[in-house]
């Protein structure tokens, strides 16, 4: 009886973590579908000129976005396209998420270069 009741524990402790296990991996699934079909809005997220570029990131301020407190509106983004940017640049760039401090923080979904 107890080599019974042993062997059915490890059946249901079995079962339930391949459960768990199953949640845990449909959760970052669902996460990497969700990020992946979250839309670029119509409009960018930025407007600006590049005034930094360090590492696999730059920093776009803005010249006509203003916060509250009369800062310039700026993002530093990361990109795997960092070769084809130059500081001075005129750019609109897209993302769909920002951390939001200051500079705010994001990965550039879209980058536009545009004439000044």
């Amino acid at each position: 009886m107890k080599k019974f009741s042993l062997i059915f524990s490890l059946l249901f402790l079995s079962i339930g973590l391949s459960g768990c296990q199953q949640s845990v991996k449909e959760e970052e699934l669902n996460k990497e579908i969700s990020k992946s079909t979250e839309k670029i809005a119509d409009k960018p997220t930025i407007i600006g000129e590049i005034i930094q570029i360090e590492g696999g990131r730059f920093l776009v301020e803005s010249k006509t976005e203003k916060l509250a407190d009369e800062r310039p509106d700026a993002i530093w983004f990361s990109t795997d396209k960092i070769e084809s940017l130059k500081v001075g640049q005129n750019v609109s760039v897209w993302t769909t998420a920002i951390d939001e401090s200051y500079p705010g923080q994001a990965s550039a979904e879209k980058i536009e270069i545009n004439e000044k």
